[in-house]
């Protein structure tokens, strides 16, 4: 269980676990070398969550690399694998386990619709990228390295500036069109925002060129 956090499937993410049933599951994946699940809590706000208060969707996990601060705190490098739903919580002790059902990636196939999704989403990510003050080259090379829609999608989805929730309901959305439907919408307005954001300081910065030239004539 997470709080305020979603791993997509083909992405890298740190994961900080912090309860002992969650540290219990992580070591316990590190030695036999299997893959975790992860699942977002409805409420983040509660401490100790029940199977109740799990939403039923969430995404196998490889752990790359398990971490125990200095402090104490344990982290995890995990990547995601692939989408599943819960049929059934079979225990909770000493960590939770559920029997799941794992969910088939849509094929996009040779689709025109499709590719045009592609073809509009990757050109969004690349705009809002260099809107960015400061891109990790690494990020643009991800997106442009993405080959199909699925894992375009779902690197945008993860990396976009976005609620819990919003993600939640991309992480839930299964057919392939109106996920990435969902995604331009986001991005689309994650991109209005960065251009006003980038024309506010555009006009800042000559108001003050501009009073600075009158300063320097008065003088």
């Amino acid at each position: 269980p997470v709080r305020n956090f979603v791993l997509f499937p083909g992405v890298v993410m740190p994961l900080a676990v912090g309860r002992p049933a969650s540290v219990a599951a992580a070591q316990e994946a590190v030695r036999r070398g299997q893959p975790v699940g992860v699942l977002m809590q409805r409420d983040a706000a509660e401490a100790e969550v029940s199977v109740l208060g799990l939403h039923r969707t969430g995404v196998v996990a490889n752990v790359l690399r398990y971490i125990t601060a200095p402090d104490g705190t344990h982290h995890l490098i995990a990547e995601g694998q692939q989408r599943f739903r819960v049929e059934q919580f079979v225990r909770e002790q000493p960590y939770l386990v559920a029997r799941v059902r794992l969910i088939d990636e849509p094929e996009a196939g040779e689709s025109p619709d499709l590719a045009a999704r592609f073809m509009h989403l990757r050109g969004q990510a690349e705009e809002a990228l260099q809107l960015l003050p400061q891109t990790p080259p690494e990020l643009l090379a991800a997106v442009n390295g993405a080959q199909t829609l699925p894992a375009l999608a779902d690197l945008v989805a993860a990396y976009l500036d976005a609620t819990p929730d919003a993600k939640q309901d991309l992480l839930e959305t299964v057919d392939l069109g109106a996920r990435a439907d969902k995604v331009s919408r986001l991005l689309a307005q994650r991109i209005e925002v960065l251009r006003l954001s980038q024309e506010i300081g555009r006009q800042t910065k000559a108001s003050l060129d501009e009073r600075q030239r009158e300063v320097l004539l008065r003088e």
